[in-house]
């Protein structure tokens, strides 16, 4: 009487075996697509600049002269005073052959309530043994919850 229970149950367990080896032992794991927007960049990494089409025009002051384009740019644009927590002021020669010098002079951690950056893009030529600022701009990039945390010409709240 026990037999036709029995062969039913073990019947029963051979085919639930069977189809839990049917069944893959691990989790698949999930494709992740690439980003489209490129990650933020941490220092040391970031973007330097672009070209003069993602900034917005400043007026070049007169006397912006000297040997040095890098010297010119920050004598013109860079921080007069010490800085406060965690300011940052990096000028780097981008580009300079015979006819222009590119320098992009970037200051973070600005003591202001809405702004955290400022990014000059600064083109210099030649006149005669010294290099002139011939064209300037600016990009800024905004405290948390004020604006932009990219470098954008836009206003920061």
């Amino acid at each position: 009487m026990l037999k036709p229970y029995l062969l039913s149950a073990l019947t029963t367990g051979v085919l639930t075996m069977a189809l839990m080896a049917c069944q893959p032992s691990t989790t698949t794991p999930e494709v992740v697509p690439p980003a489209t927007e490129d990650p933020v960049p941490t220092p040391g990494e970031e973007d330097t600049g672009g070209d003069r089409s993602a900034y917005s025009e400043i007026p070049v002051p007169e006397g912006a002269v000297g040997a040095d384009p890098t010297e010119v740019a920050l004598a013109t644009f860079g921080s007069t005073e010490p800085g406060e927590g965690n300011f940052e002021e990096e000028a780097e020669l981008v580009e300079q052959t015979d006819e222009q010098a590119l320098v992009i002079l970037t200051q973070t951690g600005l003591a202001d309530d809405s702004v955290n950056g400022m990014r000059y893009y600064l083109e210099f030529v030649p006149e005669g043994d010294q290099w002139r600022l011939d064209w300037a701009g600016r990009q800024v990039r905004c405290q948390v919850d004020r604006g932009s945390q990219e470098w954008t010409t836009d206003l920061c709240s």
